[in-house]
């Protein structure tokens, strides 16, 4: 049984871990925003959630959340500033795990088990990925990842480029394929030591220069990858050597990032992103159109699955997750910009929404779209401040 089976905590995040299991429904969930951590519980597995907690970690914006019931550790990764920061005691209070990182904007983290090791990986904005075998007491660089080809045309509006997004299927711990936003999916076969760009799927009419958010794999087949981009997903069946795109820019989700394949119904699949990519028309109409999309035909077909949300959703949704347990079946969750958090628990034939109060939710400072003139200025000069804006 993976370590993973044991999980008693839900983590809704814009670049955490997305997924977990459980045999018993988890009782509490928590939600990264802007501002602090907001927590949820829930007294039994068919009660609604109820916001306990709204001020853990107050004045952090959370990019990552990670949760390891192993060591029932729970990991936040700080956008920005203050780096990786660890509670041992359901979020009551956090110490900083930061040595050996050269970056304190933490972006992504992703958790691994080889036998008895619990490895960590981390992305970090500049792009350096770090790898931890002591629950991040120590992490060591793996700087191997920048010595691919064309990381000059590496790109990112208004800031630096970043690793979105790490993934390893678990039966090839050695092979890993890290995202980097906007600039290349990388894999190695050899635990980080060396890379190579995967580029079979681009195309010169591309609208964004290798624009990664996500891989996801197939549970049984580690040489059956899906990716988003913002440009669109895309399939492949021999480890990522040649892609088949599945959507692009002209499709209703245009922009697509959260990913989820059901583990006991490998056909179902959910697809969670924007109507297209940031641009001024979020600011102007207040919306990016996005949709949570389901397929049953391994994403050949899409159809929308938004009964019970907002229509159009104010702002966009910026985190998902996907919970399986014994006890409840498959739990989704959504988060937006505008502070809507959502549930299913019918595979989402419809949501229910939790609050419409939570903090924003957003990779980043995508929130800032939907805030008003005055107070997107005072944001974006903070940034400034920060050096984290141009």
């Amino acid at each position: 049984m993976s370590p993973e089976h044991n999980a008693s905590l839900i983590c809704l995040s814009a670049n955490g871990k997305t997924t977990s299991s459980s045999d018993r429904a988890p009782k509490n969930l928590l939600v990264a925003t802007t501002e602090s951590l907001w927590e949820f519980a829930r007294p039994s597995a068919d009660a609604p959630w109820a916001v306990i907690r709204d001020d853990i970690l107050p004045d952090h914006h959370v990019s990552a959340l990670l949760f390891e019931p192993r060591s029932g550790l729970i990991f936040a990764a700080l956008h920005f500033e203050g780096g990786v920061l660890a509670s041992a005691d359901g979020g009551k209070t956090w110490a900083p795990r930061n040595n050996g990182l050269q970056s304190g904007h933490a972006y992504t983290l992703m958790v691994q088990y080889v036998g008895d090791k619990t490895i960590l990986y981390l992305g970090t904005e500049p792009v350096m990925l770090y790898r931890s075998e002591d629950l991040g007491q120590s992490w060591t660089a793996l700087p191997a990842v920048l010595d691919v080809a064309d990381t000059d045309k590496w790109f990112f509006p208004r800031s630096v480029p970043h690793i979105k997004h790490i993934a390893s299927h678990p039966s090839e711990p050695n092979t890993l394929y890290v995202c980097v936003e906007q600039g290349d999916i990388l894999k190695s076969v050899d635990a980080g030591k060396s890379w190579r760009q995967l580029t079979q799927w681009e195309r010169a009419d591309d609208k964004f220069r290798r624009d990664m958010h996500r891989v996801v794999f197939r549970e049984n087949d580690p040489k059956e990858i899906f990716m988003t981009t913002g440009i669109g997903l895309y399939h492949s069946t021999d480890a990522g050597e040649t892609w088949e795109r599945r959507t692009d820019t002209t499709f209703r989700l245009g922009y697509p990032d959260p990913f989820f394949i059901h583990p006991d119904k490998p056909n179902l699949m959910y697809m969670v992103g924007a109507g297209a990519n940031p641009n001024p028309e979020w600011a102007k109409t207040g919306t990016a159109n996005p949709l949570f999309m389901r397929s049953t035909d391994s994403g050949r077909t899409w159809t929308e699955a938004m009964n019970g949300m907002r229509m159009p959703v104010r702002g966009n949704i910026e985190a998902a997750a996907m919970h399986v347990s014994k006890e409840n079946g498959m739990e989704l969750f959504t988060g937006t910009a505008c502070g809507e958090l959502y549930e299913s628990r019918d595979g989402a034939d419809s949501w229910t929404l939790i609050t419409d109060e939570v903090l924003p939710v957003s990779k980043g400072p995508h929130f800032r779209h939907f805030l008003t003139p005055e107070d997107r200025e005072a944001y974006e000069n903070k940034l400034r401040a920060m050096k984290a804006f141009a």
